[in-house]
């Protein structure tokens, strides 16, 4: 099992990526209180602490709506006995990814969770993704990934249309396993829709139970 609470400078091996806008800031309250832009980002880390740090995206200018900030694991091999028992390539040993986010404020754009195989061209590919407001909580987030190579995980904050759009992760872990109890990998809310949306979802109901009662 790997755990990273990012509460070391050297923050467990993980790594900044080259090739996009900006990088994840390392952050405590009790440095600030909040991250630096008001009504977004937490005010400690996922367990309450604010001595406890944790990872995220400042959001504010000079950033620009669509950059992306990219934050990447060590890289991991694939567990051999779990292969050689494999019968089929369907059969590819699975792992857990676990991690804690916060998304607050009206700005939010998404974050993205990218399994990213080693070979002669690496690959990436989408095994999660939110947008939009959640609220000022952290919440858990559990992922089922089925790497067939060594591999990493890439952690992808986007930045939403303003400056309230902080997006925070904290105590990542990598697990040989399945999830317990795991949420849909792309994990989807009303919150990251538009209201218009919601609402014409609700008068469509409200009609259709009305035509039922008739």
């Amino acid at each position: 099992e790997f755990h990273c609470g990012f509460e070391e400078e050297a923050l467990c091996s993980f790594s900044q990526d080259k090739s996009d806008e900006f990088d994840w800031t390392r952050h405590s309250g009790s440095r600030e209180g909040t991250t630096y832009t008001p009504n977004t980002g937490p005010s400690s880390d996922h367990t309450g602490s604010n001595q406890g740090f944790y990872m995220f995206i400042e959001t504010s200018r000079p950033r620009l709506e669509g950059d992306k900030a990219r934050l990447m694991s060590p890289t991991f091999n694939i567990n051999s006995k779990s292969v050689a028992s494999s019968s089929s390539a369907s059969n590819n040993p699975t792992y857990c990814f676990t991690f804690y986010y916060h998304m607050y404020g009206k700005h939010i754009g998404a974050l993205n969770i990218f399994l990213r195989q080693k070979g002669q061209t690496p690959t990436d590919t989408l095994v999660w993704s939110l947008t939009g407001n959640q609220g000022n909580y952290w919440r858990q987030a559990r992922v089922n990934i089925h790497p067939t190579t060594a591999f990493q995980v890439v952690m992808e904050g986007v930045r939403g249309s303003g400056i309230e759009g902080d997006i925070a992760a904290d105590d990542v872990t990598i697990e040989e396993g399945e999830c317990k109890d795991s949420p849909p990998n792309n994990l989807r809310s009303f919150a990251s829709l538009p209201s218009c949306y919601v609402l014409l979802l609700c008068i469509t109901q409200s009609l259709v139970l009305i035509g039922w009662q008739r």
